[in-house]
């Protein structure tokens, strides 16, 4: 059975790879890490915009958590 599958039935745990930081700047307060550290850049211009439309430091935290989520599976499909 291939990966997506497994995937979409439940059977595969998505690692629990990546982070949320908060930064010192107040556009984006938070930004989304790789496993290797590493900023994940489209994240972070996203973020940007978000908080730029003067919405909550909170919400951005809330949206960076959930593009962390999505990038953790994208990364174990090993989509780029």
């Amino acid at each position: 059975m291939d990966l997506r599958r497994q995937l979409m039935e439940g059977r595969v745990q998505v690692p629990n790879v990546g982070s949320v930081a908060q930064v010192a700047r107040i556009h984006p307060p938070f930004i989304v890490l790789d496993r290797a550290t590493e900023e994940v850049r489209p994240v972070t211009e996203y973020l940007e915009d978000l908080a730029l439309s003067d919405c909550s430091p909170l919400t951005c935290r809330s949206y960076a958590y959930g593009l962390l989520r999505w990038f953790r599976l994208l990364w174990l499909l090993e989509v780029e």
